[in-house]
């Protein structure tokens, strides 16, 4: 605690003055100009009070010795337990420039978007507890400077002939990156951290002890080796496009497939420095059972992100609303047979089928958090240092991905080459096999779409580039199963209606209302998956960090 020379009292960091200020006497004092004995320059560490969670393990670390009576983390209301500790110093800060009422305005302003949130992320208590934290990030330099040497080519046409050039080009390079940041704490959501960037790193100031004052603030658990690749993946890409716009060296082709290659690894830099700072973050935390919600509000420029559940009783009224003036608009237009009925209500619930698998599986990548590069990196050092098995994902190998995707068409290519044949030798001796000539014909239909459908998933699975991600965990189909098991059996229900073609428009119906039945129980199920995937699970943690799977 900073005391005011005054009058003893707290000396806290007013933001709209950028400066220490007594609330008692108001006194004001310039952040580096208030020294205490150990907050020497010359140290690499600054003494702090550390407040763990007793609900969660959870720490923050605060200048203030006053008991912290309100965990961020885990949204419990209770006395955490304090201590005092000795923390890395950063390099440099980004002092808080927007107020708690600024806060306020930019969380409303994008509720406002939000028309199925709760109404208890709106109540005026619940954001009261907006709490200004500084957040650990690593901010990564680099530099580059001197001749590079690089492939590069011309292609001219010669009637029916293309004649290619080759050239090693040589260029002068002088490259200066600074400020590519990425947070540094497991207890951040690394889609959070996203989405309130960037920070203006121009504003930033020497840290001082002194800035925390009034304010709380997380200490880095990420190593800055784990960004180190993508930081001087966006730095080396910036740097060949700067490179391929120079003037003359469009016409070689340098950031072409050919050479993009060597081009990168001639860009690469070779000066590399990682320094930690602290970026300002206004915190909050929403709670509903064993589940937990965050909104964040940068410190620096107000802007807005947030875990926005949605309330399943607005979202059904409001869909009432939508689709009593669609029903009135299209029933004057437009009349559904019994047929079309039962091949719009299945297409519905193959789109519910295909949007909840999308939601499972990002589900099960949160989780278990294969989606956080520093949450990941933070677990599986922990398992190793505890001499425990991490968490082991699926194992996807060559054979078994190949196999994957060339199942589908493989089989359907089996299905349409052999089917019709005994389809075939049923049109022959029908009289004696009594098939009905109706229900072949729809088979076939069903057959000749699936055949012509092959091309197109291998065209979209096989050939469509992807961005590499972590295999799911095992199980992970069990998991799926009984979710999409609903939507999938009406629609085998509808195919199997439609084969048959019965006499009765009633079977029909009955096969629509059943589809729509099973296609509504799959959207309850997609709301309740996304509100899984806009809330994580409790923080049970005894280590500093908070939100295990935040």
């Amino acid at each position: 605690m900073y005391e005011c020379p005054n009058c003893a009292a707290n000396l806290k960091f007013d933001i709209g003055r950028q400066m220490l200020y007594c609330e008692h006497c108001e006194t004001i004092l310039d952040p580096y100009s208030f020294q205490k004995e150990k907050d020497a320059e010359e140290s690499t560490e600054y003494e702090v009070t550390v407040f763990t969670c007793p609900q969660c393990g959870g720490e923050i670390i605060s200048e203030d010795t006053t008991a912290a009576t309100f965990c961020s983390f885990c949204g419990s209301s209770t006395i955490l337990d304090s201590r005092i500790s000795k923390e890395k110093k950063p390099g440099y800060i980004i002092p808080f420039s927007k107020t708690m009422e600024d806060c306020k305005q930019s969380y409303l302003k994008m509720l406002n978007r939000a028309v199925f949130a709760p109404k208890e992320l709106k109540d005026t208590k619940h954001i009261e507890k907006f709490r200004g934290i500084y957040m650990p990030y690593w901010v990564y330099s680099f530099e580059n400077k001197g001749p590079v040497t690089f492939p590069g080519s011309t292609t001219k046409r010669r009637g029916d002939y293309l004649y290619t050039d080759h050239y090693l080009l040589q260029s002068e390079l002088n490259a200066e990156y600074s400020g590519i940041a990425f947070d540094a704490s497991s207890s951040f959501s690394d889609s959070l951290s996203g989405a309130i960037a960037p920070f203006d790193i121009k504003k930033g100031k020497t840290f001082h002890p002194s800035f925390l004052s009034g304010f709380y603030a997380d200490t880095n658990d990420v190593d800055d080796r784990l960004y180190r690749e993508e930081a001087v993946n966006i730095a080396v890409n910036d740097s060949c496009r700067q490179m391929a716009a120079k003037k003359g060296m469009s016409r070689y082709h340098i950031n072409g497939s050919d050479h993009l290659h060597s081009l990168k690894a001639a860009l690469r830099p070779k000066t590399i420095e990682a320094e930690l700072a602290m970026f300002p973050v206004w915190f909050l935390s929403y709670r509903k059972g064993e589940r937990i919600a965050y909104a964040v509000v940068n410190g620096q420029t107000g802007k807005a992100a947030a875990d926005l559940p949605v309330a399943t009783g607005k979202y059904l009224i409001g869909s009432l609303l939508l689709a009593l003036p669609l029903f009135v608009l299209l029933n004057m237009f437009f009349t559904l047979k019994p047929a079309a009925s039962l091949i719009i209500s299945a297409l519905l619930a193959l789109l519910c089928t295909i949007v909840s698998n999308i939601q499972l599986t990002r589900i099960i990548q949160k989780e278990n958090g294969t989606d956080d590069i520093g949450l990941r990196a933070v677990r599986e050092t922990n398992a190793v240092r505890d001499n425990s098995r991490p968490v082991q994902a699926g194992r996807a190998n060559k054979s078994s991905s190949v196999l994957k995707y060339l199942l589908i068409p493989i089989s359907l290519l089996i299905i349409s080459v052999l089917v019709p044949v005994f389809l075939f030798a049923g049109f022959l001796f029908g009289s004696f096999l009594d098939i009905n000539t109706d229900i072949i014909t729809r088979l076939m239909t069903l057959l000749i779409v699936l055949f012509t459908a092959s091309p197109l998933v291998i065209f979209f699975i096989v050939k469509k580039p992807r961005k590499k991600k972590p295999p799911l965990p095992k199980g992970s189909r069990k998991k799926k199963l009984p979710v999409l098991a609903k939507p999938i059996c009406a629609i085998v229900l509808a195919v199997l209606i439609w084969i048959i073609n019965p006499v009765f428009d009633l079977y029909y119906y009955g096969g629509a209302v059943i589809c729509m039945c099973m296609a509504c129980w799959a959207v309850l199920d997609i709301i309740k998956q996304h509100n899984v995937l806009t809330t994580r699970k409790l923080p049970q943690l005894n280590r500093r960090g908070g939100d295990e799977l935040a």
